[in-house]
């Protein structure tokens, strides 16, 4: 399972997801980044592929929030190399506020295309 006992009682909201290469394989050592605003508040975060194993072995993860949150493009995720070249675009994603927490994990899987 990829969640975690304790965020099944929505106290968590994040955006998770993996990264893979052409032939499908994974790709750690990506560097994956978050940004954008949430609440009147800048979010500017740096995460690696292979980092969060429960997604699979290229698999990365974000906390967003101890709560559910809505937000309409106001978030974006983007991967980069080391020299922070960018590897694909800005992915802009959508939040939600969702009560019964049905909705607290946002998940953005990147496969390279070219």
């Amino acid at each position: 399972s990829i969640f975690n006992n304790d965020r099944k009682n929505c106290s968590w909201m994040g955006v998770a997801g993996q990264v893979h290469d052409m032939q499908d394989r994974p790709v750690t050592g990506i560097l994956v980044l978050l940004g954008g605003t949430m609440e009147g508040n800048t979010i500017n975060q740096i995460m690696m592929s292979g980092t969060a194993l429960n997604y699979g072995p290229a698999g990365y993860e974000f906390e967003l929030a101890d709560h559910p949150i809505a937000s309409n493009g106001k978030l974006w995720i983007q991967l980069v190399d080391q020299a922070y070249i960018p590897l694909s675009a800005k992915v802009y994603f959508d939040t939600f506020a969702d009560e019964a927490c049905e909705k607290n994990l946002v998940i953005i899987n990147f496969k390279q295309v070219r």
